[in-house]
């Protein structure tokens, strides 16, 4: 089966086998969450993963309770494209831009999700009009909370999901690092900004 940039976004943040490390608290929180300006607009992107590259559209929306309201959309006209909502809230850490996300839509149907907590994800910026998305590395996450480097559990079974439960001061701390951010993998998604 073939599988579209969507639908990799929508496994790697959706399926219950494959959902990416979250926190219990949203990152960042003691050092002030804060809209980031140059977030807000439409960006164009593309998965950096090996699957069809129509790309997704991200339209990122300020509201007014310090969250953006991301809208991500699938190119193209063909039946197997979709969309999604997701609400996030960002901060700096050490020179790290972090995003914390939670699903609220996905194709016109509320998220039910059971797991607590926001998926973190790291942004850099790459020229005036590009950023690149980078994902938690699921193993990487699992090693740092076996080896007690960031309180966390990790659920039984091959494809038990990591859930970083560090306090906020902790988690800010450990995440404004080099080790931190080592967490997240390789790229993602790149960005360009249309408008």
């Amino acid at each position: 089966m073939r599988i579209t940039p969507f639908l990799a976004v929508a496994a790697a943040l959706l399926l219950a086998g494959c959902f990416p490390p979250v926190t219990t608290h949203p990152v960042g929180t003691t050092a002030t969450i804060a809209n980031d300006p140059a977030l807000i607009g439409l960006w164009h992107g593309k998965t950096d993963q090996p699957a069809d590259r129509r790309g997704l559209y991200f339209h990122f929306l300020p509201a007014g309770d310090n969250t953006i309201t991301v809208v991500m959309v699938q190119a193209g006209s063909e039946p197997d494209g979709g969309w999604m909502v997701a609400s996030i809230t960002t901060a700096m850490l050490g020179g790290n831009h972090i995003m914390n996300a939670q699903l609220k839509f996905s194709d016109g149907k509320a998220e039910n999700d059971d797991r607590p907590g926001t998926i973190p994800l790291l942004y850099r910026f790459e020229g005036l009009n590009r950023m690149v998305l980078y994902l938690m590395d699921e193993d990487a996450t699992k090693a740092a909370i076996r080896a007690h480097k960031i309180a966390g559990t990790v659920e039984q079974g091959q494809f038990g999901d990591a859930t970083i439960t560090a306090s906020p001061k902790d988690l800010d701390a450990f995440l404004a690092t080099r080790k931190g951010a080592a967490l997240f993998g390789e790229r993602f998604a790149t960005l360009t900004k249309m408008e």
